[in-house]
């Protein structure tokens, strides 16, 4: 039984006042924090102001004080509570704090359990953000420049791997001048443009045996009409920007190509996922929001072939399930995200096990970053029989 609920303001990594849960019951406390975005998508669930959501919070309180700690009877009472579509009520970000705190307290501390355990435990390989740009802060208009350790046999190799290769293109940069700093989710600033950057994680994904991949962050380049790229002043219709998106996904042989088209942009989608699904991961996060309806419209118009699951862009835990399940079972490689102003929690780890993704997006640098690896390392130890994802 849930016998207290607390708030509790926490910073995230932009410095930014988050919210954080801590969740009473016989059994112990359990907690929970929420990241929030830079680059958000028009659809996800609204995020409300700390000071606002410390307002609200004494009324949902005394509603959930006295129940048992079942999250989906929780997650119900929270949609209820709110009544509308995306959480402008009580806030998306409250809402995902105490789903998160409850489904901790059902499995003791490990959401990695929190259906069952499984004959193997599949463990995702991270994506790691090298250079930045976009709204993240850097020298190009696309947001991101991946890279994927594909052939790591464990958790600990990944992340070594992903720091070293991180390293090495630092010490590049800097040798070259061209070297800024390091952006919100601490990927590498540098003054050069996106054909350079190619260039450069090309040979480094090479020379460290990696997949390279990009998210373009293109809902922040479109004006309604074009692609509006900044820093080099070239304006794209969506016909240009697609040739553009191919051309380089092939000359560089991008594997991960996520959000290359606006968010509402299906029928670019489509259309690349056509021509490039059968060696290429095209993945949506602004066009889908986490949102079931939208990868259902994804899915009959065969939009792509992967989803960015990031849980504070729909609210609660098993609204975010029921996506993840909708996609493995049309074949949809689901791939758990943080978000640019991240909290120390690592509950995305947990989830990435839960929900048997073959990747996820958690940063190299950073403790708040780290602390997503820290956690794989450990369960990588504590979990029987585990593996980690193979890609196609």
């Amino acid at each position: 039984m849930i016998t207290d609920l607390r708030l509790l303001p926490v910073l995230n990594s932009k410095g930014e006042t988050s919210v954080k849960v801590s969740l009473v019951t016989d059994s112990g406390s359990y907690s929970a924090s929420v990241p929030s975005g830079t680059s958000k998508g028009s659809n996800e669930a609204k995020e409300l102001a700390f000071e606002k959501v410390r307002r609200i919070f004494p009324k949902l309180r005394q509603k959930i004080i006295g129940l048992e700690e079942n999250p989906e009877k929780i997650d119900r009472l929270l949609i209820s509570t709110d009544r509308t579509s995306n959480f402008r009520s009580i806030g998306g970000n409250l809402a995902l704090a105490i789903s998160i705190a409850a489904a901790r307290a059902q499995s003791h501390g490990n959401l990695w359990k929190l259906d069952g355990l499984k004959e193997n435990e599949t463990f995702p390989l991270p994506i790691g953000n090298v250079i930045g740009g976009g709204a993240h802060g850097g020298g190009t208009d696309w947001q991101e420049f991946l890279l994927i350790p594909y052939m790591a046999k464990n958790p600990l190799e990944a992340i070594e791997s992903l720091i070293h290769a991180w390293y090495a293109i630092g010490d590049e940069l800097k040798k070259k001048s061209l070297l800024v700093g390091r952006n919100l989710e601490n990927a590498w600033m540098a003054n050069i443009d996106e054909e350079d950057t190619l260039e450069l994680i090309s040979s480094i994904a090479q020379d460290w045996h990696m997949r390279t991949g990009i998210d373009f962050a293109a809902s922040g380049l479109w004006d309604g009409k074009c692609y509006n790229y900044r820093k080099s002043g070239m304006k794209l219709t969506t016909d240009k920007q697609f040739d553009l998106v191919k051309e380089t996904a092939e000359k560089y042989k991008i594997w991960y190509l996520e959000d290359p088209f606006h968010e509402n942009g299906f029928a670019s989608f489509t259309a690349l996922t056509r021509e490039l699904s059968k060696n290429h991961l095209i993945v949506g996060d602004d066009l889908y929001c986490t949102s079931l309806r939208r990868l259902e419209k994804g899915i009959q118009e065969k939009a792509t072939n992967g989803i960015i699951i990031k849980p504070n862009q729909v609210g609660t835990l098993s609204q975010s399930q029921r996506v993840v399940s909708l996609a493995h079972s049309k074949g949809f490689a689901p791939v758990v995200s943080h978000r640019s102003g991240e909290t120390g929690d690592d509950w995305i780890a947990d989830l990435g096990i839960l929900w048997n993704a073959p990747l996820i997006k958690t940063g190299i640098m950073g403790m708040e970053r780290l602390a997503k690896h820290n956690r794989l390392i450990q369960l990588w130890e504590d979990v029987p029989n585990p593996r980690m994802a193979e890609l196609p």
